[in-house]
């Protein structure tokens, strides 16, 4: 992929990160959507997300994942169980994801997927959009 956290934009219009990624209000509402998503169901605060947009495709790359349990899991040679419960917590979530996504970007989700890694504990979210706003394509499809 070859886009930026940002997408397009000159020098006055780069804000950054602490990081010093490129980021927007979009890219910064998708990352906070989903860091909630998951502090609501793993209960820890300490996930952060970067979201890069190209195009039709925003891409959540979620660090700092895992709980406590997962990992003393994986301490414990037990990664298949955490990335088999992750997989759960994505399979479930998958709508909530995805209307959070539509939401903001106000354009359809066509396709969703999710990966995960436990060393480092880190998870991708992937986003394939429309090509069309949802209001572009409500019109065109009554």
């Amino acid at each position: 992929m070859t886009g930026t956290p940002a997408g397009r934009g000159g020098p006055r219009d780069d804000p950054r990160d602490d990081r010093g990624r490129q980021t927007t209000a979009l890219t910064q509402a998708i990352s906070s959507e989903i860091v909630a998503l998951y502090a609501t169901v793993y209960g820890h605060h300490r996930t952060t997300a970067t979201t890069y947009i190209n195009d039709n495709v925003v891409l959540c790359v979620l660090e700092n994942i895992l709980t406590e349990h997962e990992t003393a899991l994986i301490a414990s040679g037990a990664s298949c169980e955490v990335i088999d419960g992750r997989v759960a917590f994505q399979t479930d979530t998958e709508d909530e994801f995805t209307v959070a996504v539509e939401r903001l970007t106000r354009r359809r989700v066509v396709a969703f997927m999710s990966a995960n890694q436990t060393l480092p504990g880190v998870a991708a979210e992937l986003f394939i959009l429309d090509t069309a706003p949802l209001a572009a394509t409500a019109s065109v499809t009554r």
